[in-house]
């Protein structure tokens, strides 16, 4: 039985034990596309929880040892469903995820994505995906959190105009939970895959961002002079675009990815197959 195991420890073919997210993640990892490091609790643990047989507490040693071993003092804590992040499946926003976890509310936090997979919107989510949710097992991806300056959503191809030539990028000021609940409209881009050429520039207005101030993750208003300026500049869409062609490439299939940007850098933060297409 695993019960923890690093990014280096795993692959794409690790899901049952990773679930969809964290075996991803393993994956990238492993085939050097920048992943901001960290662990996996797997399934394992999820199922002597579930039963009864166990406490999370009676795995805090082990778990505080991998924290610890990352070196911050922030993480993301992250659902990984054995049925999420698939080719037929996304799941994409029904389980919970927490960022900025220090590690006295680790623990918490990683009960709280477990029960998640209970909540009503998860239940309606996998009825109507013909799936039992009590064979739902859930394990729990523990990240170094990327203060992002930027991040967004990255489409392999074109998933409105199913152009496989072209790459769609949305990137927003801050940390990207604001695009993710719909809350700012991202700035969108269209990359030609072949040449590169930026083909499409929609700014729109973004008036707030979220950043990490303070011990917490608080709204603040973007600079008068950033509310209308394009979040990416021609170089930056570009070097994106390549890491998207690199992350489609290895997998062999079009790719949906959620990307940050600090300190001049590109982080992947998850990869999934795109179930529109």
């Amino acid at each position: 039985m695993a019960n923890l195991l690093h990014f280096n420890q795993l692959n794409k073919n690790d899901v049952l034990l990773a679930g969809g997210k964290g075996a991803s993640l393993g994956e990238m990892f492993q085939a050097g596309i920048p992943v901001p490091s960290g662990f996996v609790i797997t399934t394992d643990v999820h199922k002597e929880i579930r039963s009864g047989i166990k406490k999370v507490e009676e795995f805090q040693q082990e778990i505080f040892k991998f924290f610890d071993e990352l070196g911050v003092e922030r993480v993301a804590v992250r659902s990984s469903a054995t049925v999420e992040d698939s080719p037929s499946f996304s799941w994409a926003g029904q389980l919970e995820s927490y960022l900025n976890i220090t590690r006295d509310k680790l623990l918490e936090s990683i009960e709280m994505c477990w029960n998640s997979a209970q909540s009503q919107r998860a239940l309606e989510y996998a009825e109507g995906q013909n799936i039992s949710i009590n064979k739902l097992l859930v394990a729990v991806v523990v990240q170094t959190m990327v203060d992002s300056e930027a991040s967004g959503i990255a489409f392999s191809v074109n998933p409105l105009t199913k152009n496989t030539d072209e790459i769609m990028i949305e990137a927003g000021r801050g940390l990207g939970e604001l695009i993710v609940q719909g809350m700012i409209t991202p700035n969108n881009f269209v990359v030609n895959k072949t040449t590169l050429e930026i083909t499409l520039k929609n700014i729109s207005e973004q008036k707030v961002m979220l950043i990490y101030h303070k011990g917490k993750t608080v709204e603040m208003p973007v600079a008068e002079t950033l509310k209308n300026a394009p979040v990416l500049d021609d170089d930056k869409l570009q070097d994106l675009a390549r890491l998207v062609i690199k992350i489609e490439e290895h997998y062999g299939t079009p790719q949906d990815i959620e990307w940050a940007f600090v300190d001049g850098k590109f982080y992947i933060v998850q990869s999934r197959p795109i179930t529109t297409l």
